[in-house]
Protein backbone atom coordinates (compact mmCIF):
# COMPACT_ATOMS: atom_id res chain seq x y z
CA UNK A 1 0.00 0.00 0.00
CA UNK A 2 1.58 3.48 -0.74
CA UNK A 3 1.73 6.47 1.65
CA UNK A 4 -1.32 7.85 -0.65
CA UNK A 5 -3.04 5.05 -0.65
CA UNK A 6 -2.94 4.86 3.14
CA UNK A 7 -3.87 8.90 4.26
CA UNK A 8 -7.12 8.38 1.56
CA UNK A 9 -7.86 4.99 3.55
CA UNK A 10 -8.80 7.28 6.46
CA UNK A 11 -10.57 9.45 4.52
CA UNK A 12 -14.61 9.42 4.66
CA UNK A 13 -15.70 9.94 0.81
CA UNK A 14 -19.45 10.99 2.23
CA UNK A 15 -18.11 14.26 3.53
CA UNK A 16 -16.64 15.69 0.22
CA UNK A 17 -20.67 16.22 -1.10
CA UNK A 18 -21.36 18.30 2.42
CA UNK A 19 -18.14 20.13 1.87
CA UNK A 20 -19.25 20.91 -1.72
CA UNK A 21 -22.89 21.90 -0.45
CA UNK A 22 -21.72 23.88 2.16
CA UNK A 23 -19.12 25.93 0.15
CA UNK A 24 -21.71 26.30 -2.58
CA UNK A 25 -24.31 27.57 -0.06
CA UNK A 26 -22.30 29.19 2.36
CA UNK A 27 -25.32 29.03 4.72
CA UNK A 28 -25.07 26.07 7.15
CA UNK A 29 -29.04 25.60 7.29
CA UNK A 30 -29.50 25.88 3.26
CA UNK A 31 -26.70 23.69 2.96
CA UNK A 32 -28.39 21.29 5.98
CA UNK A 33 -31.92 21.77 3.77
CA UNK A 34 -30.48 20.56 0.47
CA UNK A 35 -29.04 17.56 2.06
CA UNK A 36 -31.96 16.58 3.42
CA UNK A 37 -30.33 16.40 7.38
CA UNK A 38 -30.65 18.50 10.70
CA UNK A 39 -28.60 21.58 11.29
CA UNK A 40 -27.33 19.69 14.42
CA UNK A 41 -25.96 16.89 11.94
CA UNK A 42 -24.50 19.45 9.60
CA UNK A 43 -22.93 20.90 12.51
CA UNK A 44 -21.93 17.56 12.99
CA UNK A 45 -20.48 17.14 9.41
CA UNK A 46 -18.49 20.16 9.46
CA UNK A 47 -16.55 19.41 13.29
CA UNK A 48 -16.01 16.16 10.89
CA UNK A 49 -14.23 18.08 8.17
CA UNK A 50 -12.59 20.69 10.31
CA UNK A 51 -10.72 16.92 11.86
CA UNK A 52 -10.25 15.90 8.53
CA UNK A 53 -8.49 18.68 6.64
CA UNK A 54 -7.09 20.14 10.12
CA UNK A 55 -8.43 23.48 9.48
CA UNK A 56 -11.60 25.38 10.38
CA UNK A 57 -12.17 26.07 6.57
CA UNK A 58 -15.62 28.30 7.72
CA UNK A 59 -15.85 30.93 9.86
CA UNK A 60 -19.64 32.37 10.76
CA UNK A 61 -20.99 35.68 9.94
CA UNK A 62 -24.30 37.63 10.08
CA UNK A 63 -25.11 36.72 6.61
CA UNK A 64 -23.78 32.87 7.15
CA UNK A 65 -20.24 31.38 6.61
CA UNK A 66 -16.91 32.56 5.02
CA UNK A 67 -14.55 29.87 3.59
CA UNK A 68 -11.36 29.86 4.64
CA UNK A 69 -7.79 30.16 2.01
CA UNK A 70 -8.01 26.21 2.54
CA UNK A 71 -11.20 26.06 1.83
CA UNK A 72 -11.38 27.99 -1.17
CA UNK A 73 -8.62 25.83 -2.01
CA UNK A 74 -10.69 22.96 -1.79
CA UNK A 75 -13.65 24.76 -3.60
CA UNK A 76 -11.20 24.40 -6.61
CA UNK A 77 -10.18 21.01 -6.66
CA UNK A 78 -14.27 19.62 -5.84
CA UNK A 79 -15.41 19.63 -8.98
CA UNK A 80 -12.83 17.15 -10.48
CA UNK A 81 -12.63 15.01 -7.72
CA UNK A 82 -16.87 14.71 -7.75
CA UNK A 83 -16.39 13.73 -11.63
CA UNK A 84 -13.91 11.82 -11.19
CA UNK A 85 -15.67 9.75 -8.44
CA UNK A 86 -19.36 10.04 -10.82
CA UNK A 87 -17.05 8.64 -13.79
CA UNK A 88 -15.96 5.57 -11.36
CA UNK A 89 -19.21 4.64 -10.42
CA UNK A 90 -21.05 4.46 -13.82
CA UNK A 91 -20.11 1.39 -16.84
CA UNK A 92 -18.51 3.32 -19.27
CA UNK A 93 -21.32 2.91 -22.43
CA UNK A 94 -20.28 0.98 -25.30
CA UNK A 95 -20.34 1.94 -29.19
CA UNK A 96 -18.99 -0.81 -31.43
CA UNK A 97 -18.93 2.13 -34.32
CA UNK A 98 -16.48 4.64 -32.03
CA UNK A 99 -14.86 1.75 -30.22
CA UNK A 100 -11.29 1.51 -30.12
CA UNK A 101 -10.88 -1.22 -27.50
CA UNK A 102 -8.22 -4.13 -28.01
CA UNK A 103 -9.37 -7.69 -27.77
CA UNK A 104 -6.83 -11.16 -27.23
CA UNK A 105 -8.05 -14.14 -28.80
CA UNK A 106 -6.12 -17.60 -29.47
CA UNK A 107 -7.42 -19.74 -31.88
CA UNK A 108 -5.24 -22.72 -33.76
CA UNK A 109 -3.56 -20.98 -36.53
CA UNK A 110 -4.57 -23.99 -38.61
CA UNK A 111 -8.13 -22.75 -37.66
CA UNK A 112 -7.63 -18.98 -37.76
CA UNK A 113 -9.33 -18.83 -41.70
CA UNK A 114 -11.91 -20.36 -40.82
CA UNK A 115 -12.92 -19.04 -37.58
CA UNK A 116 -11.14 -15.72 -36.90
CA UNK A 117 -11.78 -14.26 -40.48
CA UNK A 118 -15.14 -13.92 -40.47
CA UNK A 119 -15.57 -12.46 -37.52
CA UNK A 120 -12.97 -9.57 -38.54
CA UNK A 121 -14.51 -9.52 -41.98
CA UNK A 122 -17.36 -8.48 -39.75
CA UNK A 123 -15.52 -5.67 -37.39
CA UNK A 124 -14.81 -4.22 -40.62
CA UNK A 125 -18.15 -2.81 -41.22
CA UNK A 126 -19.64 -2.74 -37.50
CA UNK A 127 -16.33 -1.77 -35.46
CA UNK A 128 -13.68 -0.43 -37.78
CA UNK A 129 -11.68 0.85 -34.64
CA UNK A 130 -11.54 -2.67 -32.95
CA UNK A 131 -8.46 -4.14 -32.86
CA UNK A 132 -8.23 -8.06 -32.81
CA UNK A 133 -4.86 -9.67 -31.22
CA UNK A 134 -4.97 -13.13 -31.99
CA UNK A 135 -2.08 -15.28 -30.08
CA UNK A 136 -0.59 -18.23 -30.83
CA UNK A 137 -2.86 -21.14 -29.21
CA UNK A 138 -1.04 -23.02 -25.73
CA UNK A 139 -2.20 -26.00 -24.09
CA UNK A 140 -3.47 -24.57 -21.25
CA UNK A 141 -4.85 -21.31 -22.00
CA UNK A 142 -6.64 -21.08 -18.63
CA UNK A 143 -4.80 -19.00 -16.27
CA UNK A 144 -4.12 -16.68 -19.23
CA UNK A 145 -7.95 -15.86 -19.20
CA UNK A 146 -8.00 -15.81 -15.60
CA UNK A 147 -5.19 -13.36 -15.57
CA UNK A 148 -6.69 -11.18 -18.61
CA UNK A 149 -4.24 -11.87 -20.84
CA UNK A 150 -6.64 -13.37 -23.15
CA UNK A 151 -10.03 -12.71 -23.42
CA UNK A 152 -11.67 -15.52 -25.61
CA UNK A 153 -9.92 -18.93 -26.19
CA UNK A 154 -11.08 -21.51 -28.50
CA UNK A 155 -10.22 -24.96 -27.42
CA UNK A 156 -10.68 -28.41 -27.59
CA UNK A 157 -11.11 -28.91 -24.04
CA UNK A 158 -13.49 -27.57 -21.23
CA UNK A 159 -11.86 -26.66 -18.02
CA UNK A 160 -13.14 -27.84 -15.06
CA UNK A 161 -14.14 -24.52 -12.98
CA UNK A 162 -17.08 -23.17 -12.82
CA UNK A 163 -15.42 -19.20 -13.31
CA UNK A 164 -15.63 -19.98 -17.12
CA UNK A 165 -17.89 -19.91 -19.46
CA UNK A 166 -17.57 -22.89 -22.14
CA UNK A 167 -19.81 -22.56 -25.30
CA UNK A 168 -19.42 -25.29 -27.79
CA UNK A 169 -19.33 -24.56 -31.58
CA UNK A 170 -18.32 -27.14 -33.58
CA UNK A 171 -17.30 -30.71 -33.60
CA UNK A 172 -14.62 -30.68 -36.16
CA UNK A 173 -13.71 -33.89 -38.37
CA UNK A 174 -9.95 -34.50 -38.70
CA UNK A 175 -8.57 -34.94 -42.06
CA UNK A 176 -4.81 -35.89 -43.54
CA UNK A 177 -3.98 -33.25 -46.26
CA UNK A 178 -1.51 -33.64 -49.47
CA UNK A 179 -0.52 -31.53 -52.21
CA UNK A 180 -2.39 -31.68 -55.21
CA UNK A 181 -0.03 -34.37 -57.20
CA UNK A 182 0.70 -36.41 -54.26
CA UNK A 183 1.08 -39.95 -55.50
CA UNK A 184 -1.33 -41.20 -52.90
CA UNK A 185 -4.22 -39.60 -55.64
CA UNK A 186 -3.19 -42.50 -57.72
CA UNK A 187 -4.54 -45.13 -55.42
CA UNK A 188 -7.40 -46.24 -52.66
CA UNK A 189 -5.93 -44.63 -49.68
CA UNK A 190 -5.74 -46.58 -46.60
CA UNK A 191 -3.96 -44.89 -43.32
CA UNK A 192 -1.42 -47.35 -43.23
CA UNK A 193 -0.38 -46.25 -46.75
CA UNK A 194 -0.35 -42.75 -44.98
CA UNK A 195 2.10 -43.68 -42.11
CA UNK A 196 4.27 -44.84 -44.94
CA UNK A 197 4.94 -40.77 -45.52
CA UNK A 198 6.44 -38.40 -43.19
CA UNK A 199 4.23 -35.69 -41.07
CA UNK A 200 4.59 -32.02 -41.13
CA UNK A 201 2.70 -30.46 -37.81
CA UNK A 202 0.97 -27.81 -36.44
CA UNK A 203 3.17 -26.29 -33.02
CA UNK A 204 1.30 -26.17 -30.08
CA UNK A 205 2.86 -24.50 -27.29
CA UNK A 206 2.31 -25.85 -23.55
CA UNK A 207 2.57 -22.42 -21.79
CA UNK A 208 5.77 -24.29 -20.35
CA UNK A 209 7.75 -23.61 -22.50
CA UNK A 210 7.83 -26.77 -23.73
CA UNK A 211 6.79 -28.75 -26.57
CA UNK A 212 3.19 -30.10 -26.08
CA UNK A 213 2.08 -33.24 -27.56
CA UNK A 214 -0.70 -32.50 -30.40
CA UNK A 215 -4.03 -34.45 -28.72
CA UNK A 216 -4.79 -35.30 -32.02
CA UNK A 217 -2.08 -38.05 -32.13
CA UNK A 218 -3.16 -39.96 -29.50
CA UNK A 219 -7.17 -39.46 -30.54
CA UNK A 220 -6.41 -40.80 -34.38
CA UNK A 221 -3.33 -42.89 -33.68
CA UNK A 222 -3.74 -44.43 -30.16
CA UNK A 223 -0.38 -46.67 -29.41
CA UNK A 224 -0.78 -49.21 -32.02
CA UNK A 225 -0.03 -46.75 -35.32
CA UNK A 226 2.62 -44.59 -35.11
CA UNK A 227 3.42 -41.65 -37.36
CA UNK A 228 7.06 -39.47 -38.02
CA UNK A 229 6.81 -36.44 -37.76
CA UNK A 230 9.33 -34.27 -39.73
CA UNK A 231 8.58 -30.52 -39.29
CA UNK A 232 6.91 -28.54 -36.89
CA UNK A 233 5.41 -24.99 -37.08
CA UNK A 234 3.16 -22.62 -35.43
CA UNK A 235 3.32 -20.77 -38.97
CA UNK A 236 0.61 -22.69 -41.54
CA UNK A 237 1.85 -21.35 -44.62
CA UNK A 238 5.88 -22.57 -43.78
CA UNK A 239 3.89 -26.07 -43.71
CA UNK A 240 1.99 -25.75 -46.52
CA UNK A 241 4.80 -24.76 -48.41
CA UNK A 242 7.01 -27.62 -47.03
CA UNK A 243 4.00 -29.74 -48.31
CA UNK A 244 4.32 -28.46 -51.54
CA UNK A 245 7.62 -29.26 -52.18
CA UNK A 246 7.83 -32.42 -50.96
CA UNK A 247 5.63 -35.72 -50.26
CA UNK A 248 4.94 -34.94 -46.36
CA UNK A 249 1.63 -34.86 -45.32
CA UNK A 250 -0.79 -32.98 -42.79
CA UNK A 251 -3.13 -33.75 -40.53
CA UNK A 252 -5.90 -31.00 -40.13
CA UNK A 253 -9.46 -30.23 -39.46
CA UNK A 254 -12.11 -30.11 -42.03
CA UNK A 255 -12.40 -26.73 -41.07
CA UNK A 256 -9.25 -25.96 -43.83
CA UNK A 257 -11.96 -26.52 -46.77
CA UNK A 258 -13.35 -23.00 -46.29
CA UNK A 259 -10.29 -21.31 -47.17
CA UNK A 260 -9.61 -20.77 -50.38
CA UNK A 261 -5.75 -19.94 -50.18
CA UNK A 262 -5.07 -23.46 -48.43
CA UNK A 263 -7.91 -25.71 -50.45
CA UNK A 264 -6.43 -24.23 -53.69
CA UNK A 265 -3.04 -26.16 -52.79
CA UNK A 266 -3.66 -28.93 -50.60
CA UNK A 267 -6.77 -31.00 -50.10
CA UNK A 268 -8.07 -34.19 -48.51
CA UNK A 269 -6.32 -37.36 -49.07
CA UNK A 270 -7.42 -39.36 -46.29
CA UNK A 271 -10.97 -39.01 -43.88
CA UNK A 272 -11.01 -40.67 -40.53
CA UNK A 273 -14.58 -39.80 -40.75
CA UNK A 274 -14.75 -42.73 -43.25
CA UNK A 275 -13.30 -45.11 -41.28
CA UNK A 276 -13.62 -44.91 -37.49
CA UNK A 277 -16.05 -41.64 -37.08
CA UNK A 278 -13.54 -40.01 -35.07
CA UNK A 279 -13.91 -35.98 -34.37
CA UNK A 280 -13.23 -33.55 -31.63
CA UNK A 281 -14.63 -30.81 -30.36
CA UNK A 282 -13.93 -27.17 -30.13
CA UNK A 283 -15.27 -24.82 -27.68
CA UNK A 284 -15.05 -21.28 -27.01
CA UNK A 285 -13.85 -20.09 -23.35
CA UNK A 286 -13.72 -17.27 -21.23
CA UNK A 287 -13.79 -16.42 -17.63
CA UNK A 288 -16.77 -15.16 -15.56
CA UNK A 289 -14.42 -11.59 -15.35
CA UNK A 290 -15.78 -10.39 -18.56
CA UNK A 291 -19.40 -11.20 -17.43
CA UNK A 292 -20.37 -8.14 -16.77
CA UNK A 293 -18.46 -6.24 -19.67
CA UNK A 294 -20.64 -5.23 -22.69
CA UNK A 295 -18.39 -4.73 -25.42
CA UNK A 296 -16.82 -8.28 -24.87
CA UNK A 297 -20.38 -9.40 -24.68
CA UNK A 298 -21.02 -7.70 -27.68
CA UNK A 299 -17.87 -9.76 -29.57
CA UNK A 300 -18.72 -12.57 -27.70
CA UNK A 301 -22.30 -12.24 -29.74
CA UNK A 302 -20.86 -11.58 -33.15
CA UNK A 303 -17.69 -14.52 -32.94
CA UNK A 304 -21.13 -17.09 -32.10
CA UNK A 305 -23.66 -15.50 -35.22
CA UNK A 306 -20.33 -16.43 -37.47
CA UNK A 307 -19.41 -19.88 -35.64
CA UNK A 308 -22.16 -21.65 -33.62
CA UNK A 309 -23.62 -24.72 -35.09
Amino acid sequence: MSDTEKKLSRLDLNLLIPLSVLLKERNISRAAEQLCISQSGMSKTLHRLRDLFDDPLFYRTNRGVIPTVRAKELELLLPGVIDALENIMKSTSFDPKTSNKNFNISVPSILSHAITLPLINQLVNQAPNIRINEQQIVLNPFSLLESGDLDFVVHFEKPNDDNFEVIHLKQVSPIIYAKNDHPLFSQQVTLQDCLEYKFVEFLIKSGDKVKAENPLNKLLFGKENVKTTIVTSSQMHILIEVMNSSDYLFIGSNLLMFSNPMSQQIKPVYNFDNAEQKYFDLYLISHNRIASSEAHQWLKQLFLTKNLN
